[in-house]
């Protein structure tokens, strides 16, 4: 998925809503935090870093779905412009598919 400047859902796509259980049209515009309350904590880390672009690889969290249900997943994410404007890739794995297999 990609989050606009702010947070907000921009593009949320097939994988997303199977992975997160809400459909695609529920989450855009919608603040990231509603799926992954523990992304905000991890991009203020980072901006406390100075780094200047926004991104991180690997970090685990929980997410919630729409059921209310949580479960573990591994996220990435990357800050990039797309013509002058501001945008997030945010990769997410589900962790929790991988457990239960073991």
């Amino acid at each position: 998925m990609t989050l606009d400047k702010d947070y907000c859902v921009c593009t949320y796509g097939d994988a997303a809503s199977n992975l997160f259980g809400y459909p695609e049209i529920s989450m855009l515009g919608k603040p990231v935090s509603r799926i992954l309350p523990g992304l905000m904590p991890n991009l203020e880390a980072g901006s406390a870093c100075g780094s200047g672009k926004m991104q991180f690889s690997e970090v685990r969290m929980e997410a919630c779905h729409a059921d209310g249900n949580s479960f573990p997943v591994m996220v990435g994410m990357r800050q990039d412009y797309l013509h002058g404007t501001c945008r997030h890739l945010v990769l997410v794995r589900n962790l929790g598919e991988r457990q239960q297999a073991a």
